[in-house]
């Protein structure tokens, strides 16, 4: 329960400056509110699952060389941290094909969804969290599993049309890490040590 907590906490800190950043942002790049409002919860999905995983800040930068490269070593033993994996990447999968047109595409998302959990995989060398190779498994599952319920929202719900623009993923994805590491951690720490008091 703590996790949840600190989880929502953590992304809710940064929706103090995401939601006037795309604001702004669809103000004088989107112009399209109902976009800006998919964009936005795209980019608090994005955050909560930086304060999931512990990727590193400004504030916070170690290596730690914690790696595990042999598939499928203890995940149906930790059964509920590799369901939470899978659970996790759901959301990616999801948003990918009902925003942007190129990952109606199975192959897209997958690849999308591979890099970016190899990506998480990669920075958790800086900082305390394990690099653990049943992590892309699981990640990559559940974006696949994702995939599926954005197409099957796609077909129920035509009137959400994705996106060409691709760049505008990249603004989404950009402006949510840059904040999570730059501001976002400042921000979290005098809230942290208020909520101790």
């Amino acid at each position: 329960m703590y996790r949840v907590f600190a989880m929502c906490l953590e992304a809710g800190i940064a929706a103090i400056i995401l939601i006037p950043a795309f604001w702004v942002l669809n103000r004088y790049c989107f112009r399209n509110s109902r976009r800006a409002v998919w964009y936005l919860l795209m980019s608090l999905y994005l955050a909560a699952v930086d304060a999931v995983v512990g990727l590193p800040s400004l504030m916070y930068i170690r290596f730690d060389q914690n790696i595990n490269l042999v598939p499928f070593a203890y995940m149906f033993s930790d059964y509920r941290n590799s369901l939470l994996n899978v659970l996790l990447f759901v959301p990616l999968g999801f948003f990918l094909p009902v925003l942007w047109k190129r990952f109606r595409s199975f192959l897209w998302t997958v690849l999308f969804g591979l890099g970016f959990s190899l990506s998480i995989e990669l920075l958790q060398l800086f900082t305390f969290r394990a690099t653990d190779i049943n992590d892309l498994i699981t990640n990559t599952v559940g974006t696949i599993l994702g995939w599926c319920l954005g197409r099957l929202f796609g077909k129920l719900f035509p009137s959400i049309r994705p996106s060409w623009k691709t760049w505008e993923l990249a603004i989404v994805f950009g402006l949510t890490f840059t904040v999570m590491f730059l501001v976002q951690p400042f921000l979290a720490e005098v809230v942290w040590q208020l909520i101790r008091r």
